[in-house]
């Protein structure tokens, strides 16, 4: 079964009072998807209770995350990225 992403669409102001129908076609593509899962670890230490951030490139980059999460109280994370491309992910402890 394929995955789909929601293609963006925007619309235009409207005002909410106009009773104005505004009519917007929306679409979808298709996309490989992976769930990657794991234990956050420094050190041999369970980071809990944590923030997982992935980006999905290898380029130093100072952009938001393409993808966050967070690890639960035993430090385990699962997160839906996009497939066939590099990720970067890191880790951020209280």
């Amino acid at each position: 079964m394929a995955n789909y992403r929601p293609l963006v669409k925007t619309i235009g102001s409207a005002s909410a009072v106009s009773g104005e129908l505004v009519s917007a076609n929306i679409s979808t593509t298709s996309w490989g998807l992976l769930l990657v899962r794991g234990t956050a670890l420094f050190s041999n230490t369970v980071l809990p209770s944590g923030a997982v951030a992935v980006w999905e490139s290898t380029n130093p980059t100072t952009a938001s995350p393409d993808r966050i999460t967070f690890s639960n109280a035993n430090a385990n994370y699962g997160i839906t990225c996009r497939a066939g491309v590099q990720l970067v992910l890191k880790f951020y402890s209280q």
